[in-house]
């Protein structure tokens, strides 16, 4: 089975929010190849765990106008540990040693998630290699 953080590569977009606003960025820009290897440096040492995170899409889509976040989106719906996305939303928080992916499956982001344990690492780098190209 393929871990999560290796289906980035297969997106055909990234959206960057900042307090609301966001910026997307075609897999075949510039932005994006910042933000995939800012993604491919942060996730090289992760390991994928079970996740105790649940999303409920409406409390979700508040979140998201608050703070950094960050939106790979597929062109077509896939399939990881039996649970199915379209798109991975996960909060930019620099001093965070894992990620919480949120499923948007269907339009809604909805259900049990996909955690990524950092191990050594944090989310530093990455933040600073996106929040230029933030909303």
């Amino acid at each position: 089975m393929k871990d999560i953080q290796n289906y980035v590569a297969e997106a055909e977009s990234v959206c960057l929010y900042a307090e609301g606003n966001s910026t997307t960025y075609a897999s075949d820009t510039a932005e994006f190849a910042v933000v995939l290897q800012a993604w491919n440096a942060m996730t090289a040492q992760a390991i994928q765990m079970p996740a105790f995170g649940v999303s409920i899409d409406r409390l979700t889509r508040e979140e998201l106008l608050h703070g950094y976040w960050a939106e790979f989106v597929f062109p077509s719906a896939h399939v990881c540990a039996g649970m199915p996305f379209e798109r991975l939303l996960f909060k930019i928080e620099p001093d965070y040693r894992g990620i919480n992916l949120v499923r948007c499956n269907g339009g809604k982001y909805e259900g049990r998630c996909y955690y990524l344990d950092l191990r050594e690492g944090d989310m530093k780098a990455f933040s600073a290699a996106v929040q230029p190209y933030a909303g």
